[in-house]
């Protein structure tokens, strides 16, 4: 929780996008990035999962910037 605190990384990322990350094996869609507020920066994006990483999870998730990487589709 508190790395959604942190200084957001610089990335090119934008709503609409497909992303994965390090932490799970699955895909998602950019739903909202909040690392440009005049307030606080975060280091935070909400992502609808396309493809679940387990069936415990709901669809949208909050998940650090950090860790997201757009997804490659020309690898499958």
């Amino acid at each position: 929780m508190k790395e959604f605190f942190e200084k957001p990384p610089v990335h090119d990322l934008k709503v609409g996008d497909l992303v994965t990350c390090t932490c799970h094996d699955a895909v998602a869609i950019v739903v909202q990035l909040f690392d440009v507020h005049d307030d606080i920066p975060m280091n935070m994006a909400k992502i609808w999962w396309i493809r679940r990483p387990d069936n415990h999870s709901t669809h949208v998730w909050m998940h650090t910037i950090a860790r997201l990487k757009k997804y490659d589709i020309t690898a499958e």
